[in-house]
């Protein structure tokens, strides 16, 4: 009977072990078979974005095949998306990439840790983003000599203009190449409101020339070149001067009365009721860029380069909560590799987002693309965002020549004393909140001009920018720097 009784256990846990192997080995199997799905955040491009279902049915298939993976590509109106962030971060919530431009919050979540330190992972799967980035790259996103990102291709210095609708400036014979500075517009402004009732003269957030002895640090601060230290922006005359020239503008009736309430920048531009509006990004010289993006025929006049700093520019970084970071980095590199991949994602499905000019193909002997422009664009996705800038096919956006032009000017552009430099907000941290809450509170005002007494404002805003401890701001900011500058 023990025997037989042993004989049955013995069978029992036979059955057992054969059916776990047999699990174990479909759980293999399965394994084997799986796609990881990356889930990316980045803003909109595009305010009436439609068609993604179609886009990333085609980038899936294609990097599924590739490295076993599928993108889940979250994009977010632009004007919430730094909120949004922020409140993931906060949350703790899980994603694996995202891009950010605001330098102070990406040092904050970096020395948070919440974002994954990617040397090592840059190493095993990143070869082709460091062959294809720049040493400058990534000295601009050490945080305290450390990566949190990889810095996408970009405009490092960017080449800003006055832009101008064409049709208008041929109209009255101006001559806009001579236009330098805001001052210098009021004549062609003055003739606009004139003559072109359905016309506004200028878009508010067309900028003055630029100066590249400041730099806008945020919360009030600007650094000055020449004095090598950080300031009130109240005590820059370059900016008080520039709200001077708004505030004129604005009672002039050259800015729009309901500018403050003017929620969608892109759309407001595209509908082509300004005759002067700022740049679209970047300088070009035939308004191609400017043309491409508002979706009319466009003229620029350059105003200068900003100096390069460390707050230049789109980053992409991993999450700390990212359950796969090191698929993350193999797609982000793939995309950096393969430029069939990267302009997918930036220009959509051929033949229904854009379509390939022949000529001009078989002319410079690679792809050239034109993309849907002004209203009716309903896909794009800047290739900064995404990160490698260079590899785009010439299109309509950006000319191989312009392309060209943008890669010369990072390489010759003056570098800002501030470069390299990252400041610490925590030691202030009440009073760098309040002293932001407190500049954001009266910025737009300024830059409209649409306050009804400028003295008596100006007075107002200064006393509640002080009042909010922006001293103690002013103080530690240049503590930091001049530390900085010691260990560098």
């Amino acid at each position: 009977m023990k025997i037989k009784k042993a004989v049955k256990a013995f069978a029992a846990v036979m059955t057992v072990c054969v059916i776990t192997s047999a699990m174990c080995s479909c759980t293999k199997k399965t394994s084997i078979g799986s796609t990881e799905t990356i889930t990316w955040y980045m803003p909109k491009a595009v305010d009436n974005i439609t068609g993604q279902e179609a886009v990333m049915k085609e980038v899936n298939e294609y990097i599924k095949d590739k490295i076993g993976v599928t993108l889940d590509l979250k994009l977010i109106d632009k004007g919430n998306y730094s909120e949004k962030i922020n409140v993931m971060f906060s949350a703790g919530d899980y994603f694996d990439m995202c891009m950010l431009t605001s330098n102070s919050s990406y040092v904050r979540y970096a020395r948070d840790g919440l974002l994954v330190e990617v040397s090592d992972l840059l190493d095993k799967y990143g070869k082709d983003i460091q062959a294809k980035n720049t040493d400058l790259a990534w000295d601009m996103v050490r945080v305290d000599g450390k990566l949190y990102s990889v810095k996408n291709q970009g405009t490092y210095s960017i080449a800003k203009a006055i832009v101008f609708k064409k049709d208008l400036v041929e109209k009255y014979n101006f001559d806009y190449k001579n236009v330098k500075c805001l001052a210098d517009l009021e004549p062609y402004l003055k003739i606009i409101k004139e003559n072109e009732p359905n016309i506004v003269p200028m878009y508010h957030e067309t900028e003055e020339k630029v100066d590249p002895n400041y730099i806008d640090f945020g919360a009030g601060i600007v650094f000055n070149e020449k004095e090598d230290k950080f300031q009130c922006i109240f005590d820059t005359d370059y900016y008080v001067n520039t709200w001077k020239t708004k505030y004129d503008f604005y009672h002039k009736g050259y800015i729009a009365k309901d500018a403050i309430s003017i929620s969608d920048p892109l759309t407001e531009k595209k509908s082509g009721k300004y005759a002067v509006m700022n740049t679209s990004g970047f300088y070009t010289e035939d308004g191609s860029k400017s043309s491409a993006q508002y979706g009319f025929p466009c003229v620029e006049s350059f105003t200068g380069n900003t100096p390069v700093t460390t707050t230049s520019g789109a980053r992409t970084c991993i999450s700390s909560t990212s359950k796969s970071p090191e698929k993350a980095m193999e797609l982000l590199n793939l995309i950096w590799a393969d430029d069939y991949l990267s302009n997918t994602l930036a220009y959509g499905v051929e033949g229904v987002n854009y379509t390939i000019d022949e000529a001009r193909t078989k002319e410079i002997g690679s792809k050239s693309v034109i993309p849907q422009t002004g209203n009716a664009q309903t896909w794009g996705i800047w290739h900064n965002y995404i990160g490698p800038l260079w590899d785009q096919w010439d299109s309509g956006w950006n000319r191989k020549e312009s392309l060209e032009y943008m890669q010369e000017i990072n390489a010759s552009a003056p570098k800002s004393k501030t470069a390299g430099f990252n400041f610490d907000t925590e030691p202030v941290k009440a009073a760098y909140a309040k002293s932001t809450a407190a500049i954001n509170t009266c910025a737009s005002v300024f830059n409209i001009g649409c306050m009804d007494d400028f003295d008596s404002y100006f007075k107002s805003a200064k006393e509640e920018l002080i009042k909010s401890d922006f001293n103690k701001v002013l103080v530690e900011i240049n503590k930091q720097y001049s530390d900085w500058k010691k260990n560098k």
